[in-house]
């Protein structure tokens, strides 16, 4: 018997292959094959994860299956379950936390965490707050917040979720900086790279309005930021959705895209903005994309007092 039986679960275990008659040699020849993945002890997946967040996934199924209904996922492993986005996590280790009495536990690879309150488990999940902080804990409190923008602009929780959360975990260790990054979330951001930009923003002294609208006539464009005191616009990392040679939703892609893009930036000069593009690489040095952003904002304020002396020339 080498042929895998027809099955939609994602992960089996050396137990239920046992049951429906497959040997240890014959195991062990389905994973040289490829046609068992090994995911962690005693369990496998029947086709290879094609990302490390969801091979994560599976593992953390397979630690609650292994340890029963006492457990759930929780930290950025709840959070990728819900298809959260996630930041300086390591994938290689699960994290579940228990639902009733029993010690915590720390292995290679899978932490099990002190008992969470009663109210804090949501069917059979821990609250989606809860899970948010949890992960601030672990990762930092930039992870908090990227993962609340986004719960929040999904409409998945409320602001008074995440304070609800926040008591649950105050006086935990590495808990101190959450409370001040939270009260910065926005259901406006779409994306992590927006949430860390916006906050870069915060530490450089600009305001800003995301996902702003700037109209003039017939012609409407939203941008990801634009500044409050100068005319300026700041894109995140635009040119890399425009990096896929097919179209997705409907949207034009490759060449075309680029030119409609090319456009609307010519459009919104035209209107009297400084436009900005802000990379991934570039949020890791702030004092430069600082320096930028002065530079633009000081062509702004140029640009805008060279229109009101011709204006009253």
């Amino acid at each position: 018997m080498t042929e895998l039986p027809i099955t939609l679960a994602p992960i089996i275990s050396t137990a239920e292959l046992r049951a429906l008659g497959y040997s240890s040699q014959t195991t062990q020849k389905l994973i040289r094959t490829r046609a068992l993945i090994p995911l962690a002890r005693g369990w496998y997946s029947p086709q290879q994860p094609p990302t490390p967040e969801i091979r994560h996934r599976l593992i953390t199924l397979a630690a609650m299956r292994t340890l029963g209904a006492g457990c759930v996922a929780s930290h950025y492993s709840a959070l990728l379950q819900r298809d959260l986005p996630i930041y300086d996590a390591d994938l290689t280790t699960v994290h579940l936390s228990r639902v009733a009495r029993g010690r915590p536990v720390t292995r290679r690879g899978l932490v099990v965490h002190r008992p969470i309150p009663a109210e804090a488990v949501v069917g059979p999940q821990i609250h989606l707050g809860l899970a948010i902080a949890q992960n601030g804990i672990v990762c930092g409190p930039m992870a908090c917040l990227i993962a609340a923008d986004a719960a929040l602009h999904r409409g998945l929780l409320t602001r008074e979720d995440l304070s609800q959360a926040l008591d649950w975990v105050r006086g935990h260790p590495n808990t101190g900086q959450l409370d001040a990054f939270l009260r910065r979330a926005d259901a406006r951001s779409e994306s992590p790279g927006e949430t860390r930009l916006r906050y870069a923003f915060h530490l450089m002294g600009h305001r800003v309005i995301p996902q702003s609208l700037i109209r003039d006539g017939s012609f409407c464009a939203r941008v990801d930021f634009e500044l409050v005191d100068a005319k300026v616009i700041v894109e995140f990392d635009g040119l890399v959705k425009y990096g896929r040679g097919e179209e997705a939703d409907g949207q034009p892609s490759g060449r075309d895209a680029l030119i409609a893009e090319k456009v609307r930036e010519d459009r919104l000069r035209e209107l009297g903005y400084e436009v900005v593009r802000v990379t991934w690489a570039e949020l890791a040095n702030l004092p430069a994309l600082a320096r930028r952003m002065r530079a633009a904002i000081n062509r702004a304020q140029a640009r805008r007092g060279t229109g009101q002396r011709s204006q009253s020339a």
